[in-house]
């Protein structure tokens, strides 16, 4: 009876994923001007398939968002549900990524922050629809680093 308890705490324990985190938005100093870390990162965002939209008045913070079906948004995210999963098949990530640069007196101090919201259309109107979340997928922080070493 003992080993049987025992089993069955590990097979339960083995099937409980861990929860995702999401890095913390990465800050550094750039020698570029801000306007011109701005430039560089809009352009590297639209070359990676992200919609980019300058969100304040002088051009120095872009708010730039990519929106997938199942897996498409796989190099820049990390999820709970497996890729194979019945969720995988009807999920729908939309990654945030936020640019600031700010002048300083030799180039720019630059955050960078990514933020994803997951949902599953293909569950909507059944006992499974779920509103939309923050925490089955977090980025990964490729896109944030990509941006980081295209500045350095």
């Amino acid at each position: 009876m003992r080993r049987i308890l025992m089993l069955v705490c590990l097979v339960v324990c083995g099937c409980l994923s861990t929860p995702v985190t999401a890095p913390a938005p990465i800050a550094f100093h750039a020698s570029r001007s801000a306007r011109e870390a701005t430039q560089v990162a809009a352009v590297a965002l639209a070359n990676a398939g992200f919609r980019v939209a300058q969100t304040d008045s002088i051009g120095q913070v872009l708010s730039a968002t990519r929106t997938a079906t199942h897996n498409g948004n796989e190099d820049y995210i990390t999820c709970q549900l497996p890729r194979g999963s019945g969720a995988a098949a009807n999920r729908q990530t939309i990654l945030s990524i936020t640019f600031r640069a700010k002048p300083s007196t030799s180039g720019s101090d630059v955050t960078i922050d990514g933020k994803v919201t997951t949902s599953y259309p293909g569950y909507e109107g059944t006992a499974m629809q779920t509103a939309p979340n923050d925490t089955d997928c977090v980025s990964n922080g490729a896109m944030e680093r990509q941006l980081e070493m295209a500045l350095r």
